[in-house]
């Protein structure tokens, strides 16, 4: 069955015109034609109409007026303008009214169809948004943070307990899982949201300069010093100074942190004068701070001190439910910013993104999804247009691992389709539509693994 033409409103009064538009335009969109904005204004709201051509200079409602009328009634819906008395100030004025185009009669065929395939497009691309904002609000999200899985539900549960307190936090993960994004929500979700959110990476600045970043530094306090300068302590006065790749923070200035942690207190470079730290510290690493304590590289009081309340975020490895939830947030975060449709992966895509271990986490993903729309050339991503390592699964079983493989991965989709008809109250057409893939083959998944009768009944 062919998918249903997109519908198109012309609205002219002059009937020659309007059918010569609806001749143009009928090969590959349903046209409803109208000869006054009055009459056309109703059918707006009864119809999900996706693009209207109308006339400027029409008796009753022109066309700018019309214009204004069907922005308020449906303000996604782009509108063309049509005119044979086109001047700079009629098309300013029409632009700044909401026009998606304007066109000046008398125009070839080619020109309305290009327009108007440019006004689809961005009809239909508005449209994939929505519906991908609205998957994103059955997910759990907050400040960003999108999972369902139950170790993200946990780290938010615990997340929204301590946020608001003003113990520091340290956030233990491995690189690219988004532990950033997880100190901004901590610093949105406190009393200090309104004062500022400072974070340093500890890998980006030279051990020398470490403690003139961190503390600031008066005027002479070294060579090169000819101006004293604040730190990243007095830039978070009032707010959270978040601390990235705590385990490289240098051993002369363990202590000095340790100060600020138990008495609020630091000392600029140079200077013999305390300065009191209004300062919420959050930190986050991607080492194994024990191990290094008992290797004598961080100090235990510390490592203890900032782990008051530890948070650690899951690798996403270890919380695969969630992949095709963050691949939805990251089309739609992408497909606009470079100028693209927000495709979903086919179902062999969608499959090798879930199959995949993910080394890189978030931020891995997240480049394969830019690439993906990138190369994309049909209505999909598929599996040509994801980064090669995607394919490790195939080369794995080629090297004799398919077996173990399999049998990892099969128990882990069971669980998910388990977990999706439990969602869905055992309806397999609303499951289907909630994992992504065509019923049809959701079928075919339910039946591999016994959980759906011959009489298509989950």
């Amino acid at each position: 069955m062919s998918a249903p033409k997109p519908k198109l409103m012309v609205v002219d009064d002059l009937d020659s015109a309007r059918q010569m538009m609806k001749r143009t335009l009928a090969r590959s969109y349903d046209v409803f034609d109208f000869p006054a904005v009055a009459e056309a204004l109703p059918a707006v709201e009864r119809a999900d109409f996706d693009a209207i051509v109308t006339d400027l200079r029409m008796p009753g409602i022109d066309g700018i007026e019309g214009l204004r009328r069907f922005k308020e009634k449906v303000p996604e819906i782009p509108v063309i303008l049509v005119t044979a008395f086109a001047t700079v100030e009629t098309a300013v004025e029409a632009m700044k009214a909401g026009a998606f185009d304007y066109l000046k009669k008398p125009f070839e065929p080619e020109e309305l169809e290009i327009v108007v395939a440019r006004a689809v497009e961005h009809a239909r691309v508005k449209k994939e948004n929505a519906k991908l904002r609205s998957a994103l609000q059955g997910a759990f999200s907050v400040h960003g943070i999108i999972g369902k899985s139950q170790a993200m539900k946990d780290v938010v549960s615990m997340l929204e307990r301590i946020a608001p307190s003003d113990v520091p936090i340290l956030i233990e993960g491995e690189s690219g899982t988004g532990k950033d994004l997880l100190a901004r929500a901590a610093h949105a979700l406190s009393g200090r949201a309104s004062g500022p959110y400072v974070a340093l990476n500890m890998s980006a600045i030279p051990e020398n300069l470490a403690e003139s970043e961190l503390f600031g530094h008066e005027k002479g306090a070294f060579t090169g010093a000819d101006q004293a300068r604040p730190g990243f302590f007095a830039e978070a006065e009032g707010g959270t100074l978040f601390l990235d790749e705590l385990g490289l923070l240098p051993a002369p200035l363990q202590p000095k942190l340790l100060r600020v942690l138990q008495d609020g207190e630091y000392m600029p470079v140079g200077s013999r004068k305390p300065r009191k730290a209004n300062v919420r510290v959050i930190a986050a690493t991607n080492e194994d701070l024990a191990r290094n304590v008992k290797a004598g590289k961080f100090r235990e009081d510390l490592y203890f001190r900032l782990r008051v309340v530890p948070l650690r975020l899951p690798p996403l490895r270890e919380r695969r439910e969630d992949v095709p939830l963050l691949v939805e947030h990251l089309v739609q975060k992408h497909a606009l910013r470079l100028g693209r449709p927000p495709l979903a992966p086919d179902p062999d895509a969608m499959r090798a993104l879930l199959d995949h271990p993910w080394p890189g986490n978030v931020r891995e993903l997240e480049h394969a999804i830019e690439r993906g729309l990138l190369l994309a050339r049909g209505d999909a991503i598929t599996l040509a247009d994801l980064p090669p390592e995607l394919a490790a699964p195939a080369q794995e079983a080629a090297n004799g691992g398919e077996g173990r493989y399999r049998k990892a991965r099969d128990v882990w989709e069971k669980r998910f389709l388990e977990d999706l008809l439990r969602e869905a109250g055992g309806q397999v057409a609303k499951a289907a539509e909630l994992a992504g893939v065509h019923r049809s083959t959701f079928y075919e998944k339910l039946a591999r693994y016994g959980l759906v009768e011959k009489d298509g009944k989950a």
